[in-house]
């Protein structure tokens, strides 16, 4: 696989002749990509609380933490939930504060998934399920759930093709899945939007490509370059276009995980 998100591929926002001729292989992309996080799945979540001194899990509570603003007995799904990080963060809180939820874990990387349904099993955690799924084509009736969750999958569905359609597809698809009144909080990084903070994150991203040199150099290649590149202002406006109201964009502690946050 190659790089696809080099410096030169994207400049101000828009595609460059090299990434636009990469939109035809969407379907290739979309493999390698899961592919590549098949490979690292093993070592995915000793490898993310390394890269992020374990501030990856206080990300993890905040997201949880605005999903159980809500009112009453809640459905979520959490989509491209990976190892299941995310939905275990959700419902340990979930039991701490007495409330009932139900969760439903999908993902198309069976190794992840797998992963993370052996974590669920082992904690005990009786409000998680898990099946493979696709973001794109979610397996679930029209306004069905209270909240969508998702960590660290909207620079995937952006780059897997390009040209951020898989993203809309995505964002579409989330706010069918939901009912009136429901919320999309979706966890991710970029880049910090101070400029001590976007510093700190180019010497930063120098110490995960060092890492991920050990782990997988083209996954972690992937990582830093997908950060480096995603436009938080284009996935608000995208999600103000798919009939989100009250979106927001709050950044979490250093500046490089945010929450993309709508309502329905």
């Amino acid at each position: 696989m190659q790089n696809y998100v080099e410096d030169r591929d994207i400049k101000a926002g828009k595609l460059t002749q090299t990434t636009c001729s990469l939109q035809r292989l969407g379907i290739k992309m979309e493999e390698d990509i899961n592919r590549m996080f098949g490979k690292v799945s093993k070592s995915y979540d000793f490898v993310n609380h390394l890269l992020s001194f374990n501030i990856d899990k206080l990300w993890r509570d905040a997201t949880a933490e605005k999903v159980l603003s809500m009112p009453g007995n809640l459905e979520i799904l959490d989509i491209a939930a990976g190892t299941c990080d995310l939905s275990i963060a959700l419902s340990r809180m979930a039991n701490k504060k007495g409330r009932n939820i139900t969760l439903h874990a999908s993902d198309f990387n069976r190794s992840m998934l797998e992963i993370g349904s052996r974590k669920i099993a082992k904690m005990n955690l009786k409000n998680i399920t898990t099946e493979e799924g696709n973001a794109f084509e979610i397996k679930r009736t029209d306004s069905s759930a209270d909240a969508v969750v998702s960590g660290f999958a909207l620079r995937s569905f952006y780059f897997s093709d390009g040209t951020g359609e898989k993203m809309g597809r995505f964002l579409s698809e989330t706010y069918r899945v939901l009912k009136p009144g429901g919320r999309a909080v979706l966890l991710d990084m970029a880049l910090p939007s101070k400029p001590s903070e976007k510093m700190f994150f180019r010497i930063y991203s120098h110490f995960m490509r060092f890492v991920g040199f050990f782990v997988d150099n083209e996954t972690y290649g992937w990582l830093v370059k997908t950060i480096s590149k995603f436009d938080k202002g284009k996935l608000k406006s995208m999600m103000a276009e798919k009939g989100f109201k009250n979106v927001s964009i709050t950044e979490l502690k250093s500046g490089i995980a945010y929450i993309a946050y709508g309502e329905k």
